[in-house]
């Protein structure tokens, strides 16, 4: 049976593996579990795997022909209802293992769409993860804006 003795070089070894377990890619409890969407965005768009004509950072496609102009020819698009939603994006990056938690609320008093993404990164290694955050929301009404906010 092996026995574990409190000494100082112990204490310091168990610090470092347990602080190792805790800061590898994928080991984190910060960053368990799925990406999470909050407020009024009805769904994400996770196989929306085309990528976009412009270098924009952020995107509100409101209609089927700018969601067809926004990307090169030959993608297989989902269909969305433009109808009744808007798609939002919003580019972001992480480090190692990264977790979305993407937020989009009404401010009526302002006529505008408030889409804010925080990325919790989580690990110490190098590798580079990034998205466009696509979600739709409620149709936008006429002449409302959409602001953007990276944490």
């Amino acid at each position: 049976m092996i026995s574990f003795k409190p000494t100082i070089p112990n204490i310091c070894l168990a610090v470092i593996l347990l602080t190792g377990i805790f800061t590898a890619c994928s080991r984190s409890p910060e960053c368990w579990g799925a990406d999470k969407n909050k407020g009024i965005i009805i769904e994400s768009v996770p196989n929306l795997n085309c990528f976009p004509v412009t270098d924009h950072s952020q995107y509100v496609i409101t209609n089927d022909s700018m969601y067809r102009q926004a990307f090169t020819a030959g993608c297989n698009l989902p269909a969305i209802d433009f109808n009744t939603v808007t798609l939002l994006g919003m580019y972001t990056t992480g480090g190692c293992e990264i977790k979305f938690i993407r937020e989009v609320s009404m401010h009526k008093e302002e006529s505008r769409y408030h889409y804010k993404v925080k990325v919790k990164e989580c690990g110490l290694c190098k590798k580079l993860v990034f998205g466009y955050n696509w979600v739709t929301v409620p149709k936008l009404p006429d002449n409302w804006t959409v602001t953007f906010e990276k944490k």
